[in-house]
């Protein structure tokens, strides 16, 4: 795989701050701290609706798995729909004769409207860096992902937590790239190894 290279584009100067009309909007959002409290609330019943069937260490793992699997599916229903109302009058296209290199580009843009306007939406801050191979593989970076600040590090209960949180914004990916007509497999990795739950990438590629 070609070596992944930062999209400069993306990262420009005005993605250190806010504009005075972003910070104006978040008046109308839900606090911060009633979101987080209800994240909480969805993955307990999540967790309610897949119990293990037993008291096995395998069948205690694969409830975690299904209930991972559940949160997925339900960021990627809020992905679809977020994308919908976002992307109104948004055409995701670039010129050029080459096929291949206009679906390329076509999807890196897709990518970046994904980590600034989606990603603004939901977390009130754009992606902090996105890389590329150029080849249908992205990789974004979030180094302070505000649902998991809490979480104490080190921790097996708290990694497990963290799994089955970033379920729901790996669905989110998921499900605004279909909106957009791009399939992709997304899968999520922590970037601290443990030492910071909250520092976490998501791997995308494009089928």
């Amino acid at each position: 795989m070609a070596r992944l290279s930062q999209s400069s584009s993306m990262l420009s100067a005005t993605s250190s701050s806010a504009s005075s009309s972003e910070k104006q909007a978040y008046h109308n959002h839900v606090s911060e701290a009633s979101f987080e409290f209800l994240m909480t609330e969805v993955l307990r019943y999540v967790e309610r609706s897949t119990p293990p069937k037993s008291d096995s260490q395998a069948d205690t793992i694969f409830a975690k798995e299904m209930a991972a699997a559940k949160m997925e599916r339900m960021g990627y229903s809020v992905g679809f729909r977020l994308c919908e109302r976002l992307s109104q009058n948004r055409i995701f296209s670039a010129g050029g004769k080459d096929p291949s290199s206009v679906a390329a580009a076509a999807q890196l843009e897709a990518v970046k409207f994904l980590c600034k306007e989606v990603w603004i939406e939901v977390f009130r801050k754009q992606i902090d860096k996105l890389q590329t191979n150029h080849r249908g593989v992205f990789v974004l970076k979030d180094m302070k992902l505000r649902w998991l600040e809490g979480l104490p590090a080190n921790q097996e209960n708290s990694r497990i937590t963290a799994i089955q949180m970033l379920a729901f914004p790996c669905g989110i990916v998921r499900g605004a790239l279909a909106n957009l007509g791009i399939p992709a497999v997304v899968s999520c990795d922590f970037l601290a190894d443990g030492q910071n739950m909250a520092a976490c990438s998501f791997n995308v590629k494009i089928k």
